[in-house]
């Protein structure tokens, strides 16, 4: 999160643990990813369970640390050890993220990290860690522009929700979000090119409409209807590197209890924080029916 992608990279050993550009290449032409099973079984018994409540009752705004575990679906991508990106909890057993963090990688070596908060340290929160049993990187993908860049990872484990941890909810469907402020998590950059965070940052960023984004320095073609952008006019606060497959959140309007729904996949930019070129997020209700079609055999918790 930035103060002041492609600027999207990956810390360098991750890099360097990619598969080469040709096998890249190839699996981009076959896909990498494993199918969803045409029948998913529904759990036999949900728990009764709330989503998107934060675990605080006032918010800051301005790029700044967050509380520990404030938003207890925030998940933390590892790459052979290595963080790289971020994720949502939305089930008990499934994580959002962007499909430029998955696609090429090997599934077996990502695990994902959930209530964490300080990255170096291991005593602020009791973490919990999972492998990834499935991966499902959406057939529209397109990682030339980043259309589509939205994935789902099956969890190995179940995740336990209870009063602390529990999903982020799902957007409103249709709802185009467009003056609504955008809150982004992640432990990301805090400059462009500068080191990442070790604890979990927070930012808010209004959310234009893609009208308005096409007037930016991106021009009339590049946001497709699948991106939501967000950011000031300045440039002064954006998502950047490091935060890639986070959430942006909005909360619901009219929700007593600050309902957090997730709106957006931080997906890509041009640079970080820079005037006129907005963070360009995955618009996460474009996609609603194929997400819970891949999640059938995980537990939704209800926003009431």
């Amino acid at each position: 999160i930035s103060e002041e992608k492609q600027a999207i990279d990956f810390p360098a050993q991750v890099q360097a643990e990619k598969n080469n550009p040709f096998i890249e290449w190839l699996a981009g032409l076959i896909g990498t990813t494993t199918p969803a099973p045409a029948n998913l079984t529904p759990p036999d018994t949900c728990p009764t369970c709330t989503c998107g409540r934060t675990n605080r009752l006032t918010r800051i705004v301005g790029g700044q640390e967050t509380q520990v575990n404030q938003y207890p679906w925030m998940a933390m991508l590892q790459y052979s050890g290595t963080f790289y990106c971020g994720g949502s909890l939305i089930s008990d057993r499934h994580v959002l993220t962007a499909a430029h963090c998955v696609h090429g990688f090997n599934r077996n070596k990502i695990s994902v990290v959930l209530m964490e908060h300080d990255r170096v340290s291991t005593t602020e929160s009791m973490t919990i860690v999972s492998k990834v049993l499935r991966v499902i990187e959406h057939n529209g993908y397109n990682s030339n522009n980043y259309n589509s860049d939205i994935a789902i990872l099956r969890l190995a484990d179940v995740i336990t929700i209870d009063d602390k941890l529990r999903p982020v909810c799902l957007p409103t469907p249709k709802k185009p979000f467009t003056g609504y402020d955008g809150i982004v998590t992640g432990w990301g950059a805090t400059s462009e090119n500068g080191a990442i965070s070790t604890n979990l940052q927070e930012v808010t960023v209004p959310i234009m409409s893609n009208a308005d984004c096409r007037k930016t320095g991106y021009g009339p073609t590049r946001i497709t209807d699948n991106m939501l952008c967000a950011g000031y006019d300045e440039g002064k606060k954006d998502s950047c590197q490091g935060d890639s497959g986070g959430p942006l959140h909005v909360i619901k309007q009219n929700s007593t209890d600050n309902v957090h729904q997730i709106a957006g996949i931080v997906s890509w930019g041009e640079g970080c924080a820079k005037p006129n070129y907005p963070g360009v997020y995955t618009r996460v209700n474009r996609f609603g029916t194929w997400i819970r079609s891949n999640t059938v055999d995980g537990c939704y918790c209800s926003e009431e």
